[in-house]
């Protein structure tokens, strides 16, 4: 069912956008200081939305990998929290909170 529903969003994206770029064929001219070029208008918007897409992917990689890097060292530290709560004994453990050395 999920594989069906894939296909026919992708279907239905595929179709609208092949109706996009035979309404929007007419050629237009781009300048940009001294360069200039001419394309169909349907591939200036793509080739537009595209690099925008690429450019925030190559500026939230770096938020990635930190935040990757935060876990982990999360997880090990949880990990090391639980072997040594699991050799304190009932009574260290209490005395423990009882002096403030934790909050609880």
């Amino acid at each position: 069912m999920k594989k069906l529903v894939t296909l026919t969003v992708t279907a239905i994206l595929l179709i609208g956008i092949t109706i996009f770029t035979l309404q929007n064929s007419q050629i237009v001219a781009i300048k940009l200081f001294f360069w200039e070029a001419e394309a169909s208008l349907s591939m200036i918007l793509f080739t537009t939305f595209s690099t925008a897409i690429l450019i925030t992917v190559v500026a939230i990689i770096p938020t990635i990998y930190h935040l990757k890097k935060l876990k982990d060292k999360s997880q090990k530290e949880v990990k090391s929290l639980v072997k040594e709560n699991e050799t304190l004994s009932e009574p260290e453990a209490k005395r423990i909170l009882s002096e403030g050395q934790v909050e609880k």
